[in-house]
């Protein structure tokens, strides 16, 4: 084995360390904000799934008037479900990322303007304190939306539309990671696994004969080929990393070595 490929080799094993310790807990806020809610609900449930991350949730009290609280656990396959109000987290250094679904209008506002007095405006800002990754699903906070168009928001009052918009142009300078609901899956694939959803899925038509010619063979070289019942083709000699056997296992996946 020449230095180059050594160096490939250690490289990959290293993305798959850090993919491990990055594969830890998310915290799912749910706030009072419900343009974009739904699907953004939609887009963490196929990306939990896919990635079989344990998640927790954090229900805001405008949220639980809103929302079902015990079927927003079901669907998101959350451990613990928390109402604002009732319990606190105990340590929020247990989760690697906090995923907003969606982001309201009030809580934008309070977080921009570092107002700690909703719990949801609070976990925002403690996580970007600690150096947790905030992600959040825009729609309900982003008045230029077409949501909010098709709603009848014409926006006359041009100063009270750039007052939004700076409140969210200041959650960036903050380090939040704003995407439209509808890209939320591959936002948190992006930040937390380093992976776009669509490449899990844009090779799920082509023939069932797949070869990955890698060593190791790691969890990125097989999410591509999800599907049950796809047989994938390596080297003999090639070293499957744990992650990447986690997936063969949970998917079915037919393992040909040639």
């Amino acid at each position: 084995m020449d230095n180059l490929q050594l160096e490939q080799r250690i490289k990959a094993l290293v993305e798959e360390t850090v993919m491990r310790i990055m594969k830890g807990r998310l915290l799912v806020v749910v706030t009072g904000g419900t343009i974009g809610a739904e699907t953004a609900l939609k887009e963490l449930e196929e990306s939990i799934k896919h990635n079989r991350i344990d998640v927790d949730v954090m229900m805001s009290a405008a949220a639980s008037k809103i929302h079902d609280a015990l079927k927003i656990k079901e669907r998101l396959s959350a451990g613990k479900i928390y109402i604002e109000g009732r319990e606190r987290i105990q340590n929020l250094k247990d989760y690697t990322g906090v995923i907003v679904a969606v982001l309201s209008r009030n809580t934008a506002a309070k977080v921009a303007n570092l107002i700690l007095d909703s719990y949801a405006s609070e976990l925002m800002i403690d996580a970007l304190m600690l150096g947790i990754p905030v992600i959040a699903a825009k729609d309900a906070a982003d008045v230029e939306g077409p949501q909010w168009s098709r709603l009848g928001f014409n926006w006359p009052n041009a100063h009270l539309k750039g007052a939004f918009a700076r409140n969210l142009s200041v959650l960036k300078d903050y380090g939040v990671k704003l995407c439209a609901a509808d890209s939320l899956g591959d936002m948190v694939q992006k930040v937390m696994f380093c992976q776009r959803s669509s490449e899990m899925t844009e090779d799920t038509h082509k023939t069932c004969a797949i070869k990955v010619d890698k060593n190791p063979v790691t969890r990125k070289d097989i999410l591509p080929y999800l599907n049950e019942g796809r047989e994938i083709s390596i080297p003999k000699s090639a070293l499957i990393t744990p992650l990447a056997q986690d997936l063969i296992r949970d998917f079915g996946l037919k393992i040909i070595r040639e």
